[in-house]
């Protein structure tokens, strides 16, 4: 669904190449847009629940197949101001209802019509 890059951010992509995600302070994972989705401990990603939302290759539980290719990585926008962290909650082995890739998706940066240039005027 998602995977990290090495790069200086700890950007995540989801598979298709859209950035939506990093990693700060080597454990909170914050949206591009500056909100907080959760922590990145042992390489297990929790949400504000302490549910277990994503994982790695080496912490998934279950057997996973190969991958499919990774799509291209899009450009991403400036990082956001982040906004407050929430206190860490109590870590559970309890998996979260939601997708993964639907929480990382609050992430992304969205640009309003209402900001987008107007046809026939200079931008």
């Amino acid at each position: 669904m998602a995977y990290l890059a090495m790069d200086y951010e700890g950007t995540i992509y989801l598979w298709d190449g859209l950035p939506v995600a990093y990693i700060h302070e080597e454990e909170h994972v914050y949206g591009i847009n500056g909100r907080h989705l959760g922590w990145f401990k042992d390489d297990i990603f929790y949400n504000h629940d302490g549910e277990r939302i994503g994982f790695t290759f080496t912490t998934c539980p279950v057997s996973i197949s190969k991958p499919p290719v990774k799509g291209r990585k899009s450009s991403k926008h400036d990082i956001r101001s982040r906004w407050q962290k929430p206190p860490l909650p109590k870590l559970s082995f309890s998996p979260a209802k939601q997708d993964l890739a639907d929480l990382l998706k609050e992430g992304q940066v969205t640009l309003s019509l209402d900001n987008a240039p107007k046809e026939g005027s200079s931008a």
